[in-house]
């Protein structure tokens, strides 16, 4: 019988053998926490074009999107010297009501840690 091979432990650590910037991609389920159901905005939220998210999925940029659907959204990621893991940096325009809390747990879905 056969077994596999471990799985690599490294995960996304910062390594001398890797190189940064690097092409990531996040999964995102559009509708959720006000972002409107458009490639537009789920974009906009992680400073990437329509253009982009549209061709990670097979889209066209007008495509109409369901509530709930997910999306590959490309990103790039980076390792910074002071962090031992790579990142992807973003930015995020706080609107009227929005804390870090929802902010980190239903707009960008947990994606970060809050």
């Amino acid at each position: 019988m056969a077994t596999a091979a471990p799985a690599s432990v490294e995960g996304f650590n910062c390594t001398t053998n890797r190189t940064y910037p690097c092409q990531v991609y996040t999964l995102y389920r559009a509708g959720f926490a006000g972002v409107p159901l458009n490639l537009a905005a789920i974009g906009d939220l992680f400073a990437v074009s329509r253009f982009m998210v549209a061709h990670a999925n097979n889209l066209s940029t007008t495509a109409a999107l369901a509530n709930g659907q997910p999306l590959l959204v490309p990103l790039q990621c980076g390792c910074p010297s002071r962090y031992p893991s790579s990142y992807a940096s973003m930015q995020y325009q706080i609107g009227s009501g929005d804390t870090y809390w929802i902010v980190s747990t239903t707009k960008l879905q947990n994606l970060t840690q809050y």
